[in-house]
């Protein structure tokens, strides 16, 4: 990642130099002392694609700070060096430290400043103190958290100065001739230590160090950009990002979960570091004991307060500002986070939003008080921000300490999102006719419906009960949603019912509008009275002759000729418009006709003596 926000990124130093007054007499350095440490930064630091440039020289004397010129001085009394920092700027104190090469400040404690002696300017000990104010550790940090494996491994960064890229260090500067390890060293397992003696955290001889891991680049860049943002003259001014001076976040999507293993965004939350004496820091643990988040939500490491650090008061307040948002296409948006409340000195914690760049602030959420009963336990908050999004707005964490070690407050994945707009407005001129008097149970298309839409780009469409074609290709039917473009057309179809005068209906979604194709079947025709049809012809015998109309041969002179014709029934009123009543009556005159038909049967069975066979 290369830094691109400042003027060639460049860090202003300001050099505090112990003195006998303050016109610089019997100074602790000379220039050329001073311009080597400003050199060997420059060198060091180069993979950073930043630099550096000398701003001023004030010379300090035992009137200014107690002792800070008896030759040994104690950086323990360091605070009392404070009035005299600058913010903006890498401030530098030079003075005969009491058996230290040089000391720093963490990132932190809110304080861009860093110790060196003089005749160590120009080595790596001014890079090594530097690198602890950019949040590094030791190389050696910790190297009986367990053995070399663990500390190496892929868990590593819970482990020794949690940097997974770094070779244990047993620590010893013996150990060394320069920057070359020539001992044999074992840990506790037996395992041989294979150390970077060139690694700029490491221990070996300053005069020799030169180098980081890219891990540990990853975590220094990451701090000058959210805690150190400043040194950079990223706003030109002395304050904090605003939506005035940065860049304004407009993406739907921002997610931070505070890694230090993890490329940190160039527009990203930032340390309120202008107004506040301590930072959130970052951690995979909380230092004391019965309070604070035990593990990180997600992820390798999350920020806390450090209640019960010597920089912290009661009352103060440790802010962490975002980014300046807006979403003027979205619909909606809202913050979500997780945060820890664990330990008997809980103070508050506060979500606020400005819309005047930071001169007033709106309280969105608030929680003081204990409000976990173990390290273990994280909660999620979701927070509405759709009144905000048209206008940009900015969010902060305030976190409070009350005073007592058991007070730490841990955030961890925080997330703004934004819903955009859908893209169509409004889709006009869309006609659907219903369709009459369709077959039964049988495919029913609706062909060539054109799209008219006030779009910006496409239509969603999506079908229920039915199919349909875009551009109504054959073979192209389906029922997944798809996008349509303004001047498409759509061929529908569905089945119709298997039911007389039933209706079936697809409903066509076109923007979030619905349209209904209708088909209804036809109506039940009405059943005429039906013939009845005998299932065989009635057989004669060939010696009979059958004449018409039939002559039935009896034991009498004189022959009896019947006549079979279909009776008329009398006529029954017939209910109006009922297809059930018609076929009642239909029926009712054939059971009388063969009724008729049976009995004059019958009586002529009687008179023959041949039978013949009726149906």
């Amino acid at each position: 990642m290369t830094f691109s926000q400042g003027v060639d990124n460049e860090i202003g130093v300001y050099y505090l130099i112990s003195a006998d007054d303050r016109n610089g007499q019997a100074a602790s350095a000379t220039n050329e002392q001073l311009q080597a440490g400003i050199e060997q930064l420059n060198k060091d630091f180069s993979i950073l694609n930043i630099s550096f440039v000398l701003l001023d020289k004030i010379y300090l004397t035992n009137d200014d700070v107690a002792g800070i010129n008896d030759g040994s001085w104690d950086d323990d009394n360091e605070e009392q060096v404070r009035p005299f920092f600058r913010y903006g700027a890498l401030n530098i104190v030079v003075a005969d430290l009491d058996g230290k090469n040089g000391h720093a400040y963490w990132n932190y404690e809110a304080t861009d400043t860093i110790e060196v002696e003089p005749e160590d300017l120009g080595t790596s000990t001014i890079s090594h103190e530097f690198g602890h104010n950019l949040g590094l550790l030791h190389t050696y940090q910790s190297i009986d958290d367990g053995s070399i494996t663990l500390l190496e491994g892929v868990n590593g960064w819970q482990y020794g100065d949690k940097v997974i890229d770094t070779a244990v260090d047993p620590g010893k500067r013996s150990y060394y001739n320069h920057c070359n390890y020539t001992a044999s060293a074992v840990d506790n397992s037996g395992n041989t230590y294979h150390p970077d003696g060139f690694n700029i955290m490491g221990k070996g001889q300053n005069t020799c160090r030169n180098s980081f891991t890219a891990e540990q680049v990853k975590r220094m860049q990451r701090i000058l950009l959210t805690d150190k943002f400043h040194l950079l003259n990223t706003f030109n001014s002395l304050n904090n990002p605003t939506c005035i001076n940065t860049a304004i976040h407009t993406d739907q999507n921002l997610t931070e979960g505070f890694n230090y293993n993890e490329v940190a965004q160039l527009n990203s939350w930032r340390q309120d570091s202008y107004q506040d004496d301590f930072n959130w820091k970052y951690y995979n643990y909380t230092n004391s004991s019965s309070t604070g988040a035990s593990s990180p939500q997600e992820g390798h490491t999350f920020l806390h307060i450090d209640a019960s650090h010597e920089l912290l008061s009661a009352n103060d307040n440790i802010n962490l500002i975002s980014p300046c948002f807006t979403f003027t296409a979205a619909s909606s948006a809202q913050l979500t986070f997780y945060y820890s409340m664990y330990g008997a000195d809980i103070g508050s914690l506060t979500m606020e939003v400005t819309l005047d760049n930071g001169v007033s602030w709106q309280s969105l959420w608030h929680k003081s008080g204990q409000q976990h009963t173990s390290g273990s336990s994280w909660s999620l908050v979701t927070i509405t921000l759709d009144e905000y999004i048209t206008a940009p707005f900015q969010l902060r964490f305030s976190g409070q300490v009350i005073g007592g070690d058991k007070g730490d407050i841990s955030l961890d994945n925080i997330s703004v999102t934004a819903s955009q707009l859908p893209v169509q407005e409004q889709v006009i001129d869309i006609t659907i006719k219903e369709q009459l008097a369709v077959e039964l149970d049988v495919s029913v298309y609706f062909e060539a419906l054109l799209i008219s839409a006030t779009v910006d780009s496409e239509i969603a469409v999506s079908i229920n009960n039915g199919e349909y074609a875009i551009n109504c290709q054959a073979d192209a039917y389906t029922t997944e949603t798809l996008k349509l473009s303004d001047g498409d057309t759509l061929c529908l179809r569905h089945t119709s019912s298997v039911n007389y005068q039933e209706q079936v209906t697809t409903v066509l979604i076109l923007a979030e509008q619905s349209f209904n194709f209708n088909s209804t079947t036809i109506v039940e025709p009405v059943v005429a009275p039906e013939p009845v049809a005998l299932s065989e012809p009635v057989t004669i015998p060939e010696t009979v002759t059958a004449p018409e109309p039939l002559t039935i041969p009896v034991p009498v002179t004189t022959p009896i000729t019947v006549a079979i014709t279909t009776p008329v029934p009398t006529p029954v009123p017939v209910a109006e418009n009922t297809a059930e009543t018609v076929e009642q009556q239909s029926s009712g005159g054939v059971i009388i006709w063969l009724l008729l038909l049976s009995s004059m049967l019958l009586t002529t069975r009687h008179r023959q003596s041949k039978l013949l066979r009726s149906v």
